[in-house]
């Protein structure tokens, strides 16, 4: 599962520019948010809890975890459909894209934290 969705993610980033991007970067203590083709920052919101952030079916969200020191932080996918995806990834400096052609979906990353 976890080749899966690696490859979704690792396909998705063939469609980018096809679609409308959204550009996140979570770090530590906030949320910093994007222009895709311009990286202009549009907005920063203060936050040290779970992220959650709503992807419409004709968006691509690149997701960029930074995190200043090596940790982990889970990643989940929840479709519109009912399915579910969960994946831990590293996040010190990690860019993710959501997989295309699924629909709408809400991705949620939680908090940093070093690996159980």
């Amino acid at each position: 599962m976890n080749k899966l969705i690696a490859l979704l993610f690792g396909l998705s980033t063939l469609c980018v520019h096809a679609q409308d991007t959204t550009c996140v970067m979570v770090t530590p203590d906030g949320i910093l948010h994007f222009d895709f083709d311009t990286s202009e920052l549009l907005a920063d919101e203060e936050t040290e809890d779970k992220v959650t952030i709503r992807v419409e079916a004709n968006e691509v969200l690149c997701l960029h975890l930074y995190d200043s020191k090596k940790r982990f932080r889970d990643v989940t996918i929840s479709y519109d459909d009912g399915n579910l995806s969960h994946e831990v990834f590293s996040s010190k400096d990690n860019v993710l894209f959501t997989p295309h052609g699924f629909g709408a979906m809400t991705v949620e990353v939680s908090e940093a934290r070093r690996r159980k």
